[in-house]
């Protein structure tokens, strides 16, 4: 929705703007407020702060007058090569701030007396309430196992007697913490600050206590206190220049309402429909999914390659058997949509098959769609074979900050076993040509390697190869495919043993790597797991309970929930006849988001149900051997017994770093 204001058109991304300025203010003034009515809310008021700005600005350009001299003495003396668009915009300036100072002018004096019964009227506002200065020795944790947290009794039980011998506070603190940083002194606080088991015994305490063993859901702890600050109330005088800076803020605030509330009866405000009401932002309020990324393959399944285990191919027989290339229409039309209904921040991921067959011209019409939206931060990656890169792609995917994931399985014989040209050629070298180019122009650069029945058996080689060109970040992608007949895994599909065992071999290499305690390397599986062990929700949706976070949008505008799920059963519409956000939030794609919830009787029972949460959905059918169950069930079983340890203690020392804040 637009507005019109006595004939001067604003458009909606200048509210969807204000929207976003206001956004985590309001969020943090009403935190429990769902999404609908948030948004709603924010558009209201996003609407009538531009309406009243632009009331504002309209009455004083046709009203209030500057002279030169007042130009002068605010700004200096003027030139007479002065850019004739700079003075109107200082004159402009200078007319609002004389505007709203006469209508301050105008605003009632505060008196004294209102002051006074302002602090009498709001006077459990200036209560101070009681406060103890204490210090606590703390330990366990609820995210520590039971055997942690039954150590953790035992340390402080050990503790406690020796405070109870005598020894000083401070020096037995020192003794059994790490870190005497954040969590030791508490400093003075009050009742609301502390939860009800600890403040039930520190409140009792006499200056110098020191309390028994006190659980509490955070673990266990022994205070002692300090100091105790009784409860009183700030004077009057303390604070009547605070109260009378805010009477007269309140004053003046009620002056402008009032001007501007006149300066409404007599506007001409119209509202304006867009014409196409799949790009409003309106639609965005009734969803709980946000808009954050999108799957784009603008060239369908169309590649310069024939890579034997691609599944992606096999989509020629659903597209048909011309090429296919997404128009700057549809481009336009995804790009503006996205814009609108997205929460100010959103990635594009450019797949294919081959998204470079697109040309370089596409993408960065792409990036100059991108730049009329200033009040969206648009993020990009795209996933390439790396065959047509250049040194004109290169400097464009630097400049314009594109994260490169680069299809390589590794060494020759290994990447040439499965990654052939239309000719049936092998492509290792000038893909490796092109990595070592992309990283040479500092070109944030993934490696994407396939792990095959034979590419399996290659772990440290195709490291070790990764690592020497100069990859940093490495994601190892384990293919499973279902064969024409449908009744098995191809031959080329990985084991799911095989596939663990792998897993385990590149986690040794990974950790041997370490420096100073700290990963050189990043391993996209490793990461997205480790998220799971320290509490935090995994960036993968294949470790997520459920999927269908994002949405594809292929060459002709029509939209699926997950590329593997590509095909008439699951298209979700096209973006030329429906928005974005609903697909994203339709019934279908909750179902489809639904599927993953159903897991084999064998999962609900395993210890490492939380963490895999069954794997990828297309895993469990494209190797129909038990209903429901992964085809790498066996690799997760077998990389979790193996590493489990290994991941509680690096994430047990990422969660003390945290709670030391740097401090040690």
């Amino acid at each position: 929705m637009s507005l019109k204001i006595n004939g001067q058109v604003i458009p909606e991304n200048i509210i969807v703007q204000e929207m976003n300025k206001m956004r985590d203010k309001y969020i943090e003034s009403f935190p429990d407020q769902n999404r609908m009515q948030r948004e709603k809310q924010l558009f209201e008021w996003a609407k009538e702060n531009i309406l009243e700005r632009h009331l504002l600005r309209q009455y004083a350009i046709d009203n209030i007058d500057v002279k030169q001299e007042e130009l002068e003495a605010k700004y200096g003396n003027f030139s007479e090569n002065v850019d004739s668009e700079k003075l109107a915009q200082v004159r402009e300036k200078i007319k609002i701030e004389k505007l709203l100072q006469a209508i301050y002018r105008n605003s009632e004096e505060v008196i004294a007396k209102e002051v006074r019964s302002y602090y009498r009227d709001h006077i459990e506002d200036y209560k101070i309430p009681e406060k103890v200065h204490v210090k606590q020795i703390s330990m366990g944790h609820p995210d520590n196992s039971r055997q942690e947290n039954k150590a953790a009794l035992a340390k402080i039980k050990k503790a406690k007697r020796e405070l109870d011998k005598g020894e000083k506070f401070v020096v037995v603190a020192k003794k059994y913490l790490q870190c005497l940083g954040r969590g030791f002194d508490l400093g003075y606080i009050s009742r609301d600050k502390m939860g009800p088991d600890f403040e039930k015994v520190v409140f009792s305490l006499k200056k110098g206590e020191i309390s028994d063993i006190i659980e509490t859901p955070y673990g266990y702890h022994i205070a002692k206190l300090y100091e105790r600050q009784a409860e009183g109330l700030v004077p009057f005088e303390q604070v009547k220049n605070e109260i009378n800076e805010k009477l007269e803020a309140e004053k003046k605030t009620q002056a402008l309402e009032k001007f501007v509330d006149n300066l409404k009866k007599d506007a001409n405000i119209e509202y304006i429909e867009p014409i196409n009401k799949a790009i409003s932002a309106t639609k965005g309020f009734k969803f709980d999914k946000p808009l954050d990324f999108i799957l784009v393959k603008p060239t369908g399944s169309d590649c310069n390659m024939t890579c034997e285990y691609c599944f992606y191919l096999d989509k020629q027989n659903y597209f048909g058997n011309k090429q296919h290339r997404m128009n700057e229409v549809i481009l336009g039309k995804m790009i503006e949509q996205a814009a609108y209904q997205s929460e100010g921040h959103l990635n594009f991921g450019w797949q294919g098959g081959e998204p470079t067959l697109m040309g370089l011209d596409f993408f960065k019409r792409a990036i100059e769609l991108q730049d009329k939206f200033d009040n969206v931060k648009f993020g990009n990656s795209i996933q390439t074979n790396g065959l047509l890169l250049n040194q004109d792609w290169a400097r464009f995917l630097s400049q314009n900050n594109f994260l490169v994931g680069l299809s390589i399985d590794g060494k020759k014989h290994v990447h040439d076993k499965y990654r052939k040209d239309k000719d049936g050629k092998g492509t290792w070298g000038k893909v490796k040509n092109n990595a070592e180019m992309l990283l040479a122009n500092d070109v944030e650069v993934n490696s994407l390697s396939a792990v095959t029945d034979y590419s399996v058996n290659y772990p440290q080689e195709t490291y070790d190869f990764l690592k020497d060109i100069g990859f940093k970040y490495m994601q190892f992608i384990p293919i499973v495919e279902q064969g024409r007949e449908g009744k098995k895994a191809t031959s080329f599909s990985v084991s799911g043993e095989k596939y663990g065992k792998f897993l385990c071999r590149i986690f040794d290499l990974w950790k041997d790597d370490f420096t100073h305690g700290q990963p050189t390397t990043s391993i996209r599986f490793f990461d997205a797991v480790f998220h799971k062990y320290v509490g935090k929700e995994p960036p993968e949706c294949f470790l997520k309970k459920e999927c269908g976070g994002y949405i594809v949008v292929e060459h002709d505008g029509d939209v699926y929930p997950c590329d593997f799920f590509v095909g008439p059963d699951w298209k979700l519409g096209n973006i030329a006849e429906k928005n974005m956000l609903e697909m994203l939030n339709s019934d279908k794609q909750k179902r489809f988001g639904e599927l993953k919830l159903e897991l084999a009787d064998q999962c609900k029972n395993c210890k490492w149900m939380k963490i895999c949460r069954g794997g990828c959905t297309k895993d469990r059918i494209k190797d129909p051997r038990d209903e429901n169950l992964s085809h790498f069930c066996q690799a997760y079983k077998i990389f979790f017994e193996y590493a489990d340890e290994d991941l509680k203690n690096l994430a047990k020392r990422y969660q003390e770093k945290q709670s030391r804040g740097g401090l040690c």
